[in-house]
């Protein structure tokens, strides 16, 4: 009997994450600074009447903030706005605000989009109340986020604007991962950074104290935020490194259920290779539970 063991093909997505350095060129930001920017990340959780299974949904958030909550700056503070609080163990730490709105779900998925927008203001507003300057991410509460894109962002020159053009995808129908190389803001809404000061959030959700705001601009389609911040005469810095995933097929994705895709979504719809999902993924995210 051969003894020796069967080599394993060799992840080429795992090894081009490892041997890139992101950090090449940036200037790490100082340990002991007395007015840190922070970045915000800003969650509209769907409502549990309008979810086709509430325990995944569940589940898919506790990877996501997990995803977060092990990045190596702490610096950043998640607000979730919803209907029904989860109950994961992920929503008890000190860095997640919780906000519940009292406007009634959608009725289906027509209304998925303005229901997240809706939410989306109510963070915005919250935001301005505490006096919060600093990084704005929309992030779905479903994708993940790399353990040092909080680093990246504070590392890098001060921008008006981050925009990720790469990104990681995910079927987990297929059990298959892909590198989408070009233009990954167009297709995942959690894709930008964006700097606001204070006075850039409404004061309350009503559309004349938002629509002359910058931050206005963050409840606009995102497969156009180059026009928009072109728009706005800001400046902002295309980022390759794909610190975002975007899990699909999970069976609650609001474009899928929009019918926008469908399970069969594939590498091969992008121009790129995909490669069996294994277990290096969730740890190289840090979404595994303890």
């Amino acid at each position: 009997m051969d003894n020796k063991k069967i080599s394993q093909p060799v992840s080429a997505i795992k090894q081009q994450l490892q041997t890139e350095d992101m950090f090449n060129g940036a200037e790490h930001p100082p340990k002991n600074e007395k007015h840190p920017i922070e970045v915000a990340f800003a969650i509209s959780l769907k409502s549990k009447l309008v979810s086709r299974d509430w325990e995944k949904v569940q589940d898919n958030l506790a990877k996501t903030l997990r995803s977060i909550l092990r990045n190596t700056d702490q610096n950043f503070r998640i607000v979730i706005a919803g209907h029904e609080k989860p109950k994961i163990e992920e929503m008890k730490h000190k860095r997640v605000t919780w906000l519940s709105v009292d406007f009634p779900p959608p009725k289906n998925s027509n209304g998925f989009s303005g229901d997240k927008m809706r939410k989306r203001k109510a963070i915005g507003v919250y935001l301005r109340k505490i006096k919060f300057s600093g990084y704005f991410m929309p992030l779905d509460a479903d994708d993940w986020v790399h353990y040092r894109f909080v680093e990246y962002i504070r590392s890098q020159p001060r921008s008006d604007a981050f925009v990720l053009r790469r990104g990681l995808m995910i079927n987990l129908v297929n059990k298959e991962v892909w590198l989408r190389r070009d233009r990954f803001f167009i297709g995942c809404g959690s894709s930008a950074v964006i700097y606001m000061s204070n006075e850039d959030f409404p004061r309350s959700s009503r559309k004349e104290d938002v629509r002359n705001k910058f931050f206005h601009m963050v409840l606009k389609a995102h497969t156009r935020v180059i026009q928009h911040l072109e728009e706005r005469n800001k400046q902002y810095v295309m980022i390759d490194f794909p610190f975002i995933t975007w899990v699909l097929a999970h069976g609650d994705n609001n474009s899928m259920i929009k019918g926008k895709k469908d399970n069969g979504v594939s590498a091969s719809n992008y121009g790129t290779t995909g490669e069996e999902l294994k277990k290096w993924i969730y740890d190289y995210y840090k979404v595994k539970a303890k």
